[in-house]
């Protein structure tokens, strides 16, 4: 069998068989080829824009996209990740002694950590970014809204204590947390601050109390042992993520 018969391709039988039919068999050969080469070729040129461009320009429009890459930590996953709407405000609020704020934000993710094995969260964080022009402000305003939690005892029947963590660096991340000295107690038994300056994000961690059914902690210290490890383990991905 001739090597066009092995490529699907036939000739008459009437045709003698010598030097110059292989010449005209290995020419069709070459010609058919050639042909599948320059097709192929055109549908990959046509095709490129479609695989890269979007890619390229989401990564350039989109400086807080790869904060979002860290979606494994430890045992955790992230089960839900979403942007914030463009057609909000350009600014969230926080409570303070005097009033509530208004902390700039122009883009952000929320990003839902959980246990593959139960349905309830374990953090809730929170990457945004702030307009460079407010950023010192903002940072400002979040840093004084975790001392002042730390300052009231929580009214009510179910009050916790919360102790203000002042500033540390973790993996080149400025961080500053506040945490209740009980579990159980209203929905986030802490909330930690991660800032990153040159990109004027802001990256806020709340803990969430746990279902009894499945939870990884049972008492405060096993919940700061469970922060640590999660703060730790985080800001390293996100430091190799977001390449600074």
């Amino acid at each position: 069998m001739s090597t066009i018969q092995k490529m699907g391709y036939t000739h008459s039988a009437s045709q003698p068989d010598g030097t110059c039919e292989h010449m005209i068999n290995w020419r069709i050969l070459m010609l058919s080829l050639s042909h599948r080469v320059i097709v192929t070729a055109v549908m990959a040129i046509v095709a490129w824009p479609a695989f890269c461009s979007p890619i390229q320009s989401k990564n350039n429009n989109d400086p807080l996209l790869p904060y979002t890459t860290c979606t494994t930590v430890g045992n955790l996953r992230a089960k839900v990740i979403t942007r914030r709407s463009g057609s909000g405000p350009d600014y969230r609020e926080i409570a303070t002694k005097k009033a509530k704020e208004r902390v700039s934000v122009i883009d952000g993710y929320r990003v839902m950590f959980g246990y593959r094995d139960v349905s309830y969260y374990y953090a809730n964080v929170k990457i945004e970014q702030s307009d460079p022009q407010s950023y010192a402000h903002d940072k400002a305003l979040v840093i004084g809204s975790l001392k002042d939690l730390a300052t009231d005892k929580q009214p009510g029947k179910f009050s916790t204590k919360y102790t203000f963590m002042d500033k540390g660096i973790l993996n080149g991340f400025e961080h500053y947390g506040a945490d209740g000295d009980a579990i159980d107690v209203g929905g986030t038994v802490g909330t930690h601050v991660l800032f990153h300056d040159p990109g004027h994000v802001i990256i806020t961690v709340y803990f969430l109390n746990q279902e009894k059914q499945g939870r990884r902690f049972n008492s405060i210290d096993e919940y700061r042992m469970l922060r640590d490890t999660f703060l730790t383990d985080y800001t390293k991905c996100l430091k190799s993520a977001s390449h600074y």
